[in-house]
């Protein structure tokens, strides 16, 4: 780590040598090579790299016998920067938490206080700390870029789209904090669920931490738990009846059947028909020997990574004749809200089930089994 400047460290008075922002993912395997200091930052704009980092540092600080209070700064901040210059007599040394967050037309703490905190950064406390919780954090601006270039700082910034591995491994330890081990095929629908959100992430997986019993975390857990967000049931209904999940798309189907209406169904069966033309492509593409790979590609449809297995799966059960009977039943229907004028709800059940019983008659067997 570089050397920016040097300050009198709080409790010892020894030199301490101050790094260069440190990035979040080094600062958490080695917390406690960030030194003794008067003042701190932890900012960027990953809030789940911020939260953790901050939870950690304030850890390192508890070890040092500092306790830990959390400062709302409103109208003032005299009071609290007296409070860090001059010890207390009867109790120990503390840390001062401030959130530095622009909040709409009210500036951070950083920028309304400009002249104090300027002033106090000259001459910080000797035993007491303060620490900037940055969700704003600009460093041009005078407050943030001094502290930045003279104290110990925590960068948190996102990580690259491309980062793909620090992304599994943050996601894997968060599992494994709430008590659960992740498969790699886990980890990689989650992140694709969340859009790479890691602060998502562990709200999702504190709820699947109520779900999983054995404490091993599979795809097929995010399929059921984090598949869908919203009532509108008609992509979970694709995608089952894409994979061969019998018994969730008749599911689904029950669901919409309750709101169905003509125009939503006609524009559901156009869906529909799109998935049965991929799962022909797929279908014909295996029988000509290519990889489950080549026969996603060729099929021309996007899939999360836990439904790939399930529609290669059902792709290959089938022949031109199972896609050619499955278009008819779409095709049947559509002639139907045509010619009859159908009851919606039951057109649309009627409607996955016989696709279900073309595409994966096996599956349906051992539905209707149960």
């Amino acid at each position: 780590m570089n050397c920016a400047s040097a300050r009198p460290a709080p409790e010892t008075g020894n030199l301490i040598v101050v790094p260069k922002p440190v990035p979040a993912t080094d600062f958490l395997k080695a917390p406690d090579k960030l030194g003794k200091a008067p003042v701190y930052a932890v900012f960027g704009a990953e809030d789940y790299l911020r939260r953790k980092c901050l939870k950690v540092l304030l850890g390192v600080l508890e070890q040092r016998g500092l306790e830990i209070r959390r400062v709302h700064v409103d109208d003032n901040i005299a009071r609290l920067l007296d409070d860090l210059r001059s010890p207390s007599l009867f109790g120990g040394n503390f840390a001062a938490v401030v959130l530095n967050q622009r909040q709409g037309a009210r500036h951070e703490v950083t920028t309304r206080f400009k002249d104090e905190l300027a002033s106090y950064l000259e001459n910080p406390g000797k035993r007491n700390v303060m620490v900037f919780d940055g969700a704003t954090f600009q460093r041009n601006l005078t407050v943030p870029k001094r502290v930045s270039a003279e104290f110990p700082t925590v960068i948190c910034e996102a990580l690259k789209p491309w980062d793909q591995r620090s992304w599994h491994r943050i996601a894997a330890e968060q599992a494994l904090e709430l008590g659960m081990k992740a498969d790699d095929r886990a980890i990689t629908a989650l992140r694709e669920y969340v859009g790479g959100s890691l602060a998502r992430a562990e709200s999702e997986l504190m709820k699947l931490a109520l779900m999983v019993d054995d404490g091993k975390l599979t795809a097929d857990h995010i399929a059921l738990a984090c598949g869908y967000e919203g009532a509108d049931m008609t992509f979970p209904l694709c995608d089952a009846i894409l994979a061969g999940d019998t018994r969730n798309a008749l599911s689904h189907a029950a669901k919409m059947a309750g709101k169905a209406e003509m125009g939503r169904l006609l524009s559901l069966l156009a869906l529909l028909r799109l998935q049965v033309v991929a799962l022909g492509r797929a279908a014909i593409a295996l029988r000509q020997g290519a990889s489950a790979g080549d026969a996603i590609t060729r099929a021309k449809v996007r899939l999360r990574d836990n439904h790939k297995a399930g529609f290669v799966r059902t792709a290959r059960g089938l022949d031109r004749r199972d896609i050619a009977q499955a278009s008819n039943v779409l095709l049947s229907a559509d002639e139907s809200m045509k010619t009859s004028s159908p009851d919606p709800a039951n057109l649309l059940v009627s409607v996955v089930a016989r696709l279900c019983e073309v595409l994966h008659k096996r599956e349906t067997e051992r539905a209707v089994v149960r």
